[in-house]
């Protein structure tokens, strides 16, 4: 996959004539560097983030990657889990470069980060996962999967287009035994990239410190993640005993995420919003929410 398109390249790519490329690019809609003899070069990351702040479908970007026709008529289409098996195969091999090149057709595919994690980064995570769990895969070679996907992705976020400021902040930590952090990393990357002040606990963190951390952030939304609770009971009581009034008293959401959480906590968590999906996030992006501070 090539680094650097020239001016004729990014024409063809985008399907617009080179004065298009060229006017965008003087008035600042395109990053560009010039060479000594004053012709522009469009690095990738550049190009990657003209697309995605424009939801422009980049159709034949990274077919060189994948010669097959019925790729390609996937690619073209935006049928982008069809790069599930291509991941996967990257990650057991620890190629973190081709990983990232996947990434990158996949978001130039389909510029929609949350169905990039949904589609492409989620699926083949889960069937290592299940192969780990079946005996198929040891420890070591789940482990390198895992953090190849991990490193990738994070080395796309900071390619992509990142929204000016909204001057909202979202709290996210996972639940006092949850270890699974790489979903609730994903939606944080999600928020960052629309301009939201992100702030991530992380892992298994305790109730109390929760609590503060609302306190302290005031954030407009507050997402706790649970993949695997041990004890149901106490999760439901932290949530609505601390965490949700917490979150009522600064005025901001309380969002849980995981697995079948509509189906386990409907009616008995105190939360605002229950997802099963990272998909579902979207809606909190663009539904006016009021500062908390103003609250």
């Amino acid at each position: 996959m090539r680094s650097i398109y020239s001016t004729t390249d990014l024409a063809n790519l985008l399907e617009v004539n080179e004065s298009t490329i060229k006017r965008w690019a003087d008035s600042g809609h395109i990053e560009c560097v010039k060479t000594k003899g004053g012709h522009r070069r469009f690095p990738i990351a550049a190009v990657l983030r003209f697309a995605q702040e424009n939801r422009i479908a980049l159709r034949g970007f990274g077919f060189g990657e994948f010669p097959d026709g019925d790729m390609q008529a996937h690619l073209a289409a935006g049928n982008i889990s069809k790069l599930i098996p291509e991941l996967k195969r990257a990650a057991l091999s620890g190629k973190i470069d081709l990983a990232l090149e996947i990434l990158r057709v996949g978001i130039a595919a389909r510029p929609h980060l949350l169905s990039l994690y949904h589609d492409v980064v989620f699926p083949p995570l889960v069937q290592i996962g299940e192969q780990w769990e079946k005996g198929t895969l040891t420890v070591d070679e789940e482990h390198l999967a895992s953090r190849t996907i991990r490193e990738a992705t994070a080395r796309l976020q900071a390619e992509l287009f990142q929204k000016p400021s909204v001057r909202r902040t979202v709290l996210l930590a996972c639940y006092e035994d949850e270890l699974h952090d790489f979903s609730t990393q994903c939606v944080a990357n999600y928020f960052e990239s629309e301009g939201w002040k992100t702030v991530f606990l992380g892992q298994a963190t305790p109730t109390d410190s929760v609590v503060h951390a609302v306190r302290k952030h005031q954030p407009e939304v507050t997402v706790v993640s649970t993949i695997a609770l041990t004890d149901e009971r106490k999760f439901i009581r932290d949530m609505n005993e601390a965490v949700a009034p917490a979150t009522r008293s600064v005025g901001g959401m309380l969002v849980i995420g995981g697995p079948r959480t509509r189906e386990r906590f409907a009616g008995t968590v105190q939360a605002d919003m229950l997802t099963d999906s990272i998909l579902q996030y979207e809606s909190l992006t663009t539904r006016p929410i009021p500062p908390a501070a103003a609250l």
